[in-house]
């Protein structure tokens, strides 16, 4: 008489262990860089909610220096973001604030709003906004600048918030005031470059930044923002 022999297994072939290991390595290869990229992702979009936060703040501070002037002293909130304004008075010597990234000195004012607890950080960096680590102003080599409006290039440290102003494409008398901000890896070694389609060179990529104000460049209009239209009909009955 025949005896069966009922030989039970121990653990996984060869191949089977293989398989598993192959299938785990392409789950690794689809979800890791997803992880990652979600993850900076996030990074940019807590950039973007800095930004909106510091461009609100921009605009509180140019406001109130335009409306507390002293004499016969006649600025707009578009120039005390946009012109060098020296030695008018002591309280009104400033460096302007387009053209510039928020850890410049001439940004001072605006930090001065925010105690230091609100002061938002760079997310790449962890370092609050208005510090010096985060002003990484750039300058092309040689370069001739044929616009007044032309912007330097952008940093090749991410994160980096910069305020950029271009005049506006249907209303010529209007600046476009936007932050604009780095990216993580530079294009090239003279160019870098900015994030998600964000240009500083044509108004459209601009318009891909934050937002800040559209304001009047007109440098005879001294009053508020809100009587503007007012003053250019007084103009235009002239």
């Amino acid at each position: 008489m025949l005896k069966i022999v009922d030989k039970k297994r121990n653990g996984f072939t060869l191949i089977e262990l293989l398989l598993v290991m192959a299938i785990i390595g392409l789950l690794l290869a689809l979800i890791v860089p997803r992880a990652q990229r979600a993850r900076l992702d996030a990074k940019f979009a807590e950039v973007r909610q800095c930004g909106s936060e510091i461009a609100a703040t921009i605009m509180i501070w140019a406001e109130d220096k335009a409306r507390n002037q002293y004499g016969s002293t006649n600025f707009t909130t578009k120039d005390f973001i946009y012109s060098d304004i020296e030695l008018i008075e002591p309280e009104f010597t400033n460096y302007k604030l387009s053209g510039k990234y928020t850890g410049n000195e001439a940004f001072d004012g605006v930090q001065a709003l925010m105690s230091v607890e609100q002061r938002p950080k760079n997310p790449f960096n962890f370092v609050d906004y208005f510090a010096k680590t985060n002003d990484d102003q750039v300058v092309r080599e040689e370069s001739v600048v044929y616009d007044e409006y032309e912007l330097p290039v952008p940093s090749k440290k991410p994160g980096l918030l910069f305020f950029a102003v271009q005049p506006d494409p249907v209303l010529q008398e209007y600046l476009n005031f936007y932050l604009l901000y780095t990216a993580t890896v530079a294009v090239d070694a003279e160019t870098g470059s900015w994030y998600g389609e964000m240009d500083h060179e044509k108004y459209q990529g601009l318009r891909h930044g934050i937002f800040v104000a559209r304001l009047y460049d007109d440098q005879e209009y001294g009053g508020s923002e809100e009587n503007l239209f007012d003053w250019r009909q007084q103009q235009m009955g002239k």
